[in-house]
């Protein structure tokens, strides 16, 4: 991968749980693991119509220099942005980790 085509920041964060709500459900916060430089590709967006409402996702590739500890529990933070890791690929031999993600349309 060139290093010029790596010019966007963006922040993998990891959920920690701090406990439980009366629910019963845990109760997560989202750390920081890393900042990193990225390329950022957008793939496709869609639109579908919800319970009388309209509701839009963007969809993004992310390439970033080769991080084994990256999966589909992480999520990433892109120009103020929350993207919600999909699928996470290695490609080369350990050279550049791609990464799907959505987030909801604004």
């Amino acid at each position: 991968m060139r290093a010029g085509k790596l010019d966007r920041r963006v922040t993998l964060e990891r959920a920690t749980v701090i406990g439980k709500d009366e629910f019963g459900a845990d109760l997560l916060r989202w750390d920081p693991v890393a900042t990193v430089w990225a390329q950022a590709r957008p793939n496709r967006g869609a639109e579908r119509f919800t319970a009388a409402e309209v509701n839009g996702s963007a969809v993004m590739s992310f390439q970033i220099r080769y991080r084994p500890d990256v999966t589909v529990k992480d999520r990433l933070i892109y120009e103020g942005r929350v993207w919600n890791i999909v699928d996470v690929r290695e490609i080369g031999r350990r050279v550049v980790t791609e990464i799907d993600a959505t987030a909801r349309a604004e």
